[in-house]
């Protein structure tokens, strides 16, 4: 073999080496942009996940706070039943309380999952019935009849110990709806 000929196949060589190396270099970067977007994808759906149980979490946090409130309001009505002034009164600013609650109640609600969403009907519904029983509380204790204002007093009572027990009911489920989520 003369030189020329060894020349012409160390020439090949090193072509057939760099194209080897350029091929290797392009597939090694190929795998690491797929590496770098599938990162870059799950880094996004993680964000949006937990964007997404921050927005449940508060929603549930101020529906079963609206419920706080307002349940304090209306054992301030209560402590005023037999005053028609101060009972109108706390029950203007009560009303405040009452239309902040329904607003929350709608946010919870269609956070959901259809269980929460039960639980937050069914304890809307019981508040509901609670600030009706309060209202009756007052027009009976106004009206002097000590006998319905006992009644309306029993009835109350339970009531009100019906929504602490669906609040704790609502409670149960919303933590279960945050774990699975």
């Amino acid at each position: 073999m003369n030189g020329n000929e060894a020349a012409l196949i160390a020439a090949g060589a090193a072509v057939l080496a760099s194209v080897a190396t350029g091929l290797a270099t392009a597939l090694a970067a190929r795998i690491q942009a797929g590496a770098s977007h599938r990162t870059q994808l799950a880094q996004l759906e993680h964000a949006k996940s937990q964007s997404r149980y921050m927005q449940r979490r508060q929603a549930y946090a101020d529906f079963v706070k609206a419920v706080g409130v307002l349940h304090s309001q209306l054992a301030d009505l209560v402590a005023v039943a037999g005053s028609s002034t101060a009972f109108h009164e706390k029950q203007q600013e009560a009303r405040t309380d009452r239309a902040t609650l329904m607003s929350a109640t709608h946010v919870a609600f269609l956070e959901g999952p259809a269980p929460v969403g039960e639980r937050v009907r069914d304890l809307y519904n019981s508040v509901d019935r609670y600030w009706t029983s309060v209202d009756r509380l007052h027009a009976a204790t106004c009206g002097g009849d000590s006998e319905a204002t006992q009644d309306r007093r029993q009835q109350m009572v339970m009531i009100r110990n019906e929504s602490r027990r669906l609040r704790d009911l609502f409670v149960e489920a919303a933590r279960g709806a945050l774990e699975d989520a």
